[in-house]
């Protein structure tokens, strides 16, 4: 700051209107704590297939599972989401119901692991088992790094299942739909030590649900107001938890990239692809036609916001993985 020369009052006020300037210098303002580097992971599983048309992204079979992965890891990708349920293939297969969890994985992840090594982090659901044991043997076979958990899911299954996480060294995923998760989560796992910093979690919100109570109900997004509305209340909240938390927001439902754009203004991490929303943009019916196109307009958006997508070991070292 320039030293000022001390003036009477009436000599400041007349010279101050001789150099009146309406705006300062630029370099007053300091640059915004926004991270240049921004972790965009991709669900690519087909969940939207009722409805789609033909020309809509609709990965079902294993061999699409590896192309769409492939596609977005090639294209920069730090790492991809892989869920079956729900999926029917098209033998027919319910691929979280007819084949083990293992088997239906390693189908998956082999081939991207041949093809690109660890230059991706599998994320892997652990939700669908006939036992507990089955549910979480992909995170015990070492074909995931990180699964995501509800806080909102039962406790007895939801908090055995972060326990064994951690001691796995698998990273845990909060996956919250709506602001009482947040809570769920700090009472349940956070407070009892059970969950290891740094904190991941994954803002799903905006999705079209079909019951009023559910595993995961959600949260109402109609438009933009609605959708930061609800941002800006689950952000601060976890905030309020933890100020270092990873925070990733997951394109879903009408809002789309919308959702992730403001996510990525804000500073936070996002997740993209058609397993959480058949649509390209809020105001219209047009439909994704692949998860690399969503990937690219979420990359270009980042890049226009000035961020650039960072790599797995950056997303490893984001969320307290070892790098590889």
């Amino acid at each position: 700051m320039n030293q000022i020369t001390p003036l009477p009052l009436w000599e400041a006020a007349k010279r101050e209107m001789e150099e009146y300037q309406f705006v300062s210098s630029a370099d007053v303002q300091p640059k915004w704590t926004v991270p240049e580097s921004i972790a965009i992971n991709v669900a690519v599983s087909g969940r939207f297939t009722e409805g789609a048309s033909a020309d809509a992204a609709n990965p079902t079979s294993l061999e699409d599972y590896v192309d769409e992965a492939s596609r977005v890891i090639e294209a920069g990708a730090c790492g991809v989401h892989i869920d079956f349920t729900w999926v029917t293939d098209k033998h027919g297969r319910r691929l979280d119901r007819d084949l083990p969890p293992v088997d239906a994985y390693t189908a998956v992840i082999e081939p991207l692991r041949k093809r690109f090594g660890n230059d991706f982090v599998p994320n892997l659901n652990v939700l669908n088992g006939t036992t507990f044991d089955v549910c979480l043997s992909p995170a015990r076979a070492g074909l995931a790094e990180a699964c995501p958990c509800a806080p909102g899911h039962p406790d007895a299954f939801m908090i055995p299942a972060v326990t064994a996480m951690e001691e796995l060294g698998v990273k845990p995923e909060l996956a919250v739909h709506h602001s009482g998760e947040i809570e769920l989560a700090r009472r349940k796992l956070i407070e009892t030590g059970i969950l290891k910093k740094p904190y991941n979690w994954l803002i799903l919100y905006g999705l079209p649900f079909n019951v009023g109570r559910s595993l995961a109900s959600g949260t109402s997004v109609g438009d933009a107001q609605e959708m930061a509305q609800h941002l800006f209340l689950m952000v601060d909240q976890i905030r309020k938890i933890d100020p270092e938390s990873v925070i990733s927001v997951c394109a879903a439902g009408r809002s789309t990239l919308y959702m992730t754009t403001l996510a990525t203004m804000m500073g936070l991490h996002i997740r993209v692809g058609v397993e959480d929303t058949p649509w390209k943009f809020p105001n219209q019916n047009v439909e994704l036609k692949s998860n690399l196109e969503m990937f690219t307009m979420a990359k270009d958006i980042a890049g226009l916001l000035g961020r650039t997508p960072g790599n797995a070991n950056y997303y490893r070292g984001l969320v307290g993985l070892p790098q590889k």
